[in-house]
């Protein structure tokens, strides 16, 4: 399951991330890879150890994670990583891989079983840098605009496609969600979708009481 979500980050946050990204340093993103996936990953990571504003940006993420519906309805979350601010420059890619199962988190290991990524640039401002996703339908090529963002399960095998032109900038984290199954998962999210629609247009049916039984 895919789930877009237009603006996940608003204006005024991504000027806070801005502030974040301009005042850091970046570092080899292998540091962060598992041992298979090292020599696939060609990029950069900001360095949150030791920047002064980590802390005000992961109650950031936090708070946008856990207050947002479509993250909640699609996610179901329990727990997260701490997120990563990744980039790309000309040249720079990350090929085909699957996230590590269990991740460091905020105080505690985490299941990954919903992977987030939010685009921080504009798409226009960039060629290449597709987040590709290999889905059971094919291949899912993922270029949003800055501030969206696509969650999607952290168990397919994904990539990040070259970087040919400027830079691509991207936030990063992963859920463990509530509903470890994700064909329960994803039925969860249809019933919630099904049922904000009929109690939008016929909330007096007989349907919505039956969606709530569900």
């Amino acid at each position: 399951m895919f789930v877009r979500i237009q603006k996940l980050l608003s204006d005024d946050n991504l000027r806070k991330v801005d502030e974040l990204v301009a005042s850091g340093k970046f570092l080899d993103g292998k540091a962060t890879a598992g041992g298979p996936t090292k020599r696939l990953k060609n990029n950069l990571q900001l360095d949150l150890a030791s920047h002064p504003k980590k802390e005000e940006f992961l109650r950031l993420v936090n708070e946008v994670m856990n207050s947002h519906p479509s993250v909640r309805s699609a996610a179901v979350p329990r727990h997260m990583t701490a997120p990563i601010i990744s980039k790309y420059e000309k040249g720079m890619f990350y090929g085909w891989h699957i996230d590590n199962p269990i991740m460091p988190g905020m105080g505690r290991p985490v299941r990954s079983d919903v992977s987030c990524t939010i685009f921080l640039g504009e798409s226009a401002d960039y060629d290449g840098g597709e987040l590709v996703v290999h889905s059971l339908t094919g291949d899912v090529k993922i270029k949003p605009d800055r501030g969206d963002a696509v969650l999607y399960p952290s168990s397919y095998y994904h990539q990040v496609a070259e970087v040919t032109r400027g830079e691509r900038l991207a936030l990063l984290f992963w859920i463990q969600s509530m509903i470890a199954d994700i064909g329960k998962r994803e039925l969860l999210h249809d019933l919630e979708m099904a049922y904000n629609q009929i109690l939008k247009d016929n909330p007096n049916s007989d349907a919505l009481r039956m969606v709530q039984r569900a």
